[in-house]
């Protein structure tokens, strides 16, 4: 039922059904995504440098927590349309959903307000059925407790998108789970190896590394890049900053408050680390949680700096690299926290 995480939420559907477990929300996604903090520079790339407070690659998210939950995985890239409908309906008549993606959610009707209005090709979607006759897949989708469907033909044009670092065009995603771990035990797991990374990583442009390496660059970016460049990469930072890749709405030219929040993920983990905490007894949790939560301001309160400065409104960038310093502190002190991993 969680929104926003659709790469996730049909395999959290699939492990909820084999184990009965009841999930914090978007809990898949926090454990695989938040933490893995990445600074390098491209000067060969569109984007001169890559930033990413988290991993929102579908691929790495599902190579990292997949032997951690206990389940395989296996990506099925077709160059055609009816050779992928032909995996994802052997996948349902074997008795096994399979994820689909990404799509363009241009296609996707249920989505009023994006529907033939704009293409976001980031969407999944776990397909649990099909209807040859009326031409119909029958799929879950986030937020949603009512089964979905979709047209044969829609479904051709959603499919026929591609993102790098996310799939190509016709990718369906089989699942077996095999798992009899419960959640805390997942979590702990997965909590423990990012804890290590980011606390001591193997490799300088990645973890606390990374992050004190992108402060420490950050206020020569408007001397090395042209402002074409600059404003390129800070836009495309904070479009990650929100719950999905999306921008806020005054870069949309939309004189509206964001309804979406902008936390960088510290207040999803926030969540996550709340609840497990309180329901396993592990102050140690409750504690992080507390600190990964104040993270959440810092970004927001980047985010608005960014936004200022793009829409020429006031040049407050000079004030980055100290925000930035303050998230880097939370994040290190959140993981500290868990002592007990």
């Amino acid at each position: 039922m969680d929104d926003y995480v659709c790469m996730w939420n049909g395999v959290e559907d699939i492990y909820i059904q084999n184990t009965g477990e009841k999930l914090p929300p978007k809990f898949f996604f926090v454990l695989s995504s938040f933490g893995s903090f990445c600074y390098m520079k491209t000067p060969k790339a569109q984007l001169k440098r890559m930033v990413a407070l988290g991993d929102g690659r579908t691929r790495q998210m599902y190579e990292f927590l997949s032997p951690i939950v206990g389940f395989d995985y296996k990506v099925c890239e077709y160059k055609t349309f009816e050779k992928a409908l032909t995996k994802i309906k052997s996948e349902i008549d074997a008795g096994y959903p399979c994820m689909i993606g990404a799509l363009d959610m241009f296609y996707l009707p249920h989505f009023e307000k994006i529907y033939h209005k704009e293409h976001i090709p980031f969407h999944y979607e776990l397909a649990i059925g099909y209807d040859d006759n009326a031409q119909t897949l029958y799929f879950n989708d986030c937020g949603r407790q009512e089964t979905q469907s979709i047209s044969y033909d829609e479904l051709r044009l959603a499919f026929d998108c591609s993102y790098p670092g996310l799939s190509k065009p016709n990718t369906v995603w089989t699942v077996r789970m095999h798992t009899d771990k419960n959640k805390y035990e997942i979590a702990k797991e997965a909590l423990a190896k990012k804890r290590k990374l980011y606390l001591t990583p193997p490799v300088g442009f990645i973890g606390n590394k990374g992050f004190e390496k992108f402060i420490k660059d950050l206020p020569n970016w408007k001397i090395e890049l042209s402002k074409e460049d600059y404003d390129k990469l800070l836009f495309n930072m904070v479009q990650f900053f929100g719950t999905v890749p999306s921008v806020p709405n005054a870069l949309r030219g939309i004189n509206e408050p964001d309804t979406m929040e902008f936390g960088g993920g510290f207040d999803k983990v926030s969540v996550v680390l709340s609840q497990l905490g309180t329901e396993y007894s592990q102050p140690d949790m409750v504690e992080a949680a507390e600190r990964f939560g104040s993270g959440a301001a810092v970004i927001a309160e980047i985010k608005e700096v960014i936004v200022d400065y793009l829409i020429d409104r006031y040049d407050g960038t000079d004030k980055l690299p100290t925000l930035f310093t303050q998230a880097a502190g939370i994040m290190k002190n959140g993981f500290a926290a868990l002592e007990l991993i």
